[in-house]
């Protein structure tokens, strides 16, 4: 979107199309780098066994190395020595491999799975029987089945195995999902309602068309903030810009945010924090035209967050960009490091403002598009809005999200449903509400759990 280099004839054409933009973001754009194109994620998706992953059995389907065989009419037949598959005859009498069999039986179905992650399917009175560990079974006509509290049959179990009163032991046998496990344990404080902090980090695109947004974000400013200076929220707050072309700019603070916009100023001088708000987020559009808000997040963390962050904080980070983001890593590379400077990635929140739907002007030299920093905050539940629709709303439900999150305890992944188990000082507790957009555990107010106490939440994800 931003190179420099003209020749006639690409001047003349320039022209003839500039009745199809804004002539001052195109002059404001044109002179800048050219953008990369934007690299994917390296996301891939691998085949693999049918019935789950690693969900305790063996259970393939039509794999290279499971033998089959079939049975004569007496249905006399033996499974192979691992994996083994056997069909019986009228009487079905069968017997399943050594190791993960499977068996179909006859018509009285009588049948046993394996030793070992066995599944086998009834017969017209449904009596079937799964294997020693993580069986999978599917009954009858009488539809009787054993299954776990699952989705489609698979058993998940108990991520603490029902150690109510050991609440720290995590089962290792539960699910896995390739070498990852599926249980999850994330543990809380609870603390005051005076010691609940927010660390919030503005990264704003300063490129040539972004000169109304910038505008647009100072004059609604107070749809975001009003709330946490009535309720005396102890937030601080710094700014930084997608401009990442030299080291020196990476991730650098706007000189005065960092000082200027935190609570301490708010409420001594309420209208003053404001109007240091609205001069601070005018950052200029003079910035690269190769927009890395992503990089930029990281590099202001590497710089700062020694003396930014603080551990036992929220850190919101608001990125603004009209274009899409062109940092070189995946999007998940870049929220696995902030994600390390927390004890749980729940207090980790990406909020976007960016072109939801596409909606540039032009075409010519504009990397059009959100997708990376949707993702981002698809992956820690946070907010996407348009940066093309009502900026006071879309302030405003930030802002409100961010203040019912100091009041909850946002987990890292989404619960599987069921799996879901909350303890308070080791005691098995129900008096909770699960929000499944925020991702985040909430008590009621009158029921909160004492000041120091400790909750464990544990999950299958």
């Amino acid at each position: 979107m931003k190179t420099g280099v003209f020749n006639l004839g690409i001047t003349f054409l320039v022209l003839f199309n500039l009745s199809a933009c804004n002539k001052d973001q195109f002059y404001e754009k044109n002179f800048l780098e050219t953008p990369t194109d934007v690299p994917n994620d390296g996301a891939t998706t691998g085949s693999g066994d049918q019935g789950g992953i690693d969900f305790g059995g063996d259970t393939t389907q039509g794999g290279v190395d499971s033998g089959e065989t079939s049975g004569g009419v007496d249905g006399s037949t033996s499974g192979g020595t691992s994996g083994g598959e056997t069909s019986g005859g009228v009487d079905g009498s069968t017997s399943g491999g050594t190791s993960g069999g499977e068996t179909t039986g006859g018509v009285d179905g009588s049948t046993a799975g394996g030793t070992s992650g066995g599944e086998t399917s009834g017969g017209v009175d449904g009596s079937t029987a799964g294997g020693t560990s993580g069986g999978e079974t599917s009954g009858g006509v009488d539809g009787s089945t054993a299954g776990g509290a699952t989705t489609g049959g698979t058993t998940y179990g108990d991520c603490n195995n029902g150690h109510g009163n050991d609440p720290d032991h995590l089962d290792e046998s539960n699910p896995t999902i390739g070498l990852e496990a599926r249980c999850t344990f994330e543990k809380f404080t609870q603390t005051s309602e005076s010691s609940k902090k927010l660390d919030i980090l503005w990264v704003i695109d300063n490129s040539g068309s972004m000169n109304d947004e910038q505008d647009a974000l100072g004059s609604n400013f107070s749809a975001f903030i009003d709330e946490f200076i009535q309720k005396n929220v102890d937030f601080k707050m710094a700014i930084t810009t997608t401009d990442t072309s030299r080291p020196y700019l990476k991730g650098a603070v706007v000189p005065g945010s960092e000082s200027k916009l935190n609570a301490v100023m708010a409420q001594s001088n309420p209208q003053k924090f404001m109007d240091d708000f609205r001069n601070l987020v005018n950052v200029g559009t003079h910035g690269s035209g190769k927009e890395k808000g992503l990089e930029a997040t990281q590099g202001f963390m590497e710089k700062y967050a020694s003396t930014f962050l603080r551990p036992d904080a929220y850190l919101a980070v608001v990125l603004i960009s009209d274009e899409e983001d062109q940092s070189p890593l995946s999007v998940s590379s870049y929220m696995d490091y902030l994600k390390s400077f927390k004890s749980t990635a729940g207090l980790i929140k990406m909020y976007s403002i960016v072109d939801v739907f596409n909606s540039n002007c032009c075409d010519y030299g504009v990397t059009t598009g959100s997708q990376r920093y949707k993702d981002a905050s698809s992956q820690t539940s946070g907010i996407v809005s348009d940066i093309r629709g009502d900026f006071y709303k879309s302030l405003s439900g930030m802002g409100d999200s961010l203040i019912k999150l100091l009041d909850s305890f946002a987990l890292g992944h989404t619960p599987q449903p069921g799996t879901l188990k909350v303890y308070v000082n080791d005691s098995l507790v129900t008096n909770f509400t699960y929000d499944s957009i925020s991702r985040s555990i909430k008590f009621a107010q009158n029921d909160l759990p004492p000041v120091g106490a400790t909750i464990k939440v544990y999950y299958v994800k």
